[in-house]
């Protein structure tokens, strides 16, 4: 309740100033780890998680806070969108609370340092941790090439990687969503599966067409390349957004993503579907709209192996993750299952 007061208090000062303010107390290594739950714990892709609540990309872009960040209480981090060269982004202000729906729209476009202080970053943390952490690589704005970008960064990640997701469903950096077509994207999974070594996921529109999810979901399954999907990124719909008065309506018309609550019923829909189509083959990193410990049973219910958040941080703040955590564990006992992996796919209403 008191976050959300500061939060409310802060709205008329730019997103992007008190994301470096937060970013700044992170690097100070200001939290605690939380508590680890017995019944949150397993082992995927050959890796120990404490949790399955993740840290999505767009928060740590340049890798400089994962210490900080998982001693929030995350199972691992997904650190990124990081491109091959450093670029700005799109032009200021490209970011927007929605407070009525606790949501954003963003347009940021990528911006971060490049990849050689992002490896810099990575390869100091790697000096002193295990912490788990996936990388989450896209295209400069200005590249003409639609592939070499990804395969250079593929190759420049995978050794410090745990993971890594290729983002082919940024509404914010033109040429990226086209990935998604088939052949496009049958073409950049030749290009880069040959350097494979590390778990690769790839990271879906919520705004995809149904025959462009479906090519997706079955190059995924006959592709040795893919081990999963993360379901999804933010959305250029507004539909979501209608149904209650928000007072600087105008924001809504912001070019840009939209995450956060009103995402959510849009990407339970598509995890439901692709866990379906994909006969629960792949592994699936449900995204959007997490804010609660129940909003984590559902999507884990629904097919996830793994969730992650970041809206919920901005309106919420750090002790979110440790609620939810608590919440997410108490749901699992009194549904009777001994751990959260006998959910995944369960199907079980609340």
């Amino acid at each position: 309740m008191m976050f959300k007061t500061i939060s409310n208090l802060t709205n008329f000062i730019s997103p992007e100033l008190l994301h470096t303010f937060f970013l700044t107390t992170l690097k100070y290594s200001l939290f605690k780890k939380n508590t680890i739950y017995e019944n949150l714990r397993f082992k995927l892709l050959d890796r120990d998680f404490d949790n399955p609540l993740g840290l999505a990309a767009g928060f740590d872009k340049n890798a400089e806070v994962l210490d900080g960040s998982l001693a929030l209480g995350f199972g691992y981090l997904e650190a990124g969108t990081v491109t091959p060269m450093p670029q700005k982004g799109n032009p200021k202000p490209r970011v927007f609370k929605i407070p009525e729906f606790e949501a954003v729209i963003q347009r940021l476009g990528f911006n971060n340092d490049g990849i050689e202080i992002f490896l810099s970053n990575l390869k100091q943390f790697r000096l002193k941790s295990r912490g788990l952490v996936g990388v989450n690589i896209g295209k400069n704005k200005g590249s003409s090439d639609l592939y070499s970008d990804y395969t250079f960064l593929y190759q420049k990640v995978e050794p410090f990687a745990d993971y890594i997701t290729i983002n082919i469903s940024s509404p914010n950096t033109p040429g990226v969503r086209d990935l998604q077509k088939k052949d496009n994207f049958k073409k950049l999974i030749e290009k880069i599966s040959k350097f494979k070594k590390k778990p690769t996921f790839v990271k879906i529109s919520p705004d995809i067409s149904s025959s462009n999810l479906e090519n997706v979901c079955d190059l995924a399954l006959n592709e040795d390349f893919i081990d999963g999907l993360i379901l999804t990124n933010t959305t250029i719909s507004r539909d979501f957004l209608h149904s209650k008065p928000i007072k600087n309506s105008w924001k809504i018309f912001e070019d840009g993503g939209l995450s956060g609550p009103p995402l959510k019923k849009i990407t339970n829909e598509m995890i439901k579907k692709v866990y379906k189509q994909t006969k629960g083959k792949i592994i699936i990193i449900g995204v959007g709209g997490i804010s609660t410990g129940r909003d984590a049973f559902e999507k884990i219910s629904l097919g996830c192996s793994l969730v992650q958040l970041y809206t919920s941080l901005i309106y919420k703040g750090p002790n979110v993750v440790s609620k939810i955590l608590a919440e997410l564990s108490q749901l699992i006992k009194k549904k009777g299952l001994k751990n959260v992996q006998e959910l995944v796919g369960a199907n079980i209403d609340l």
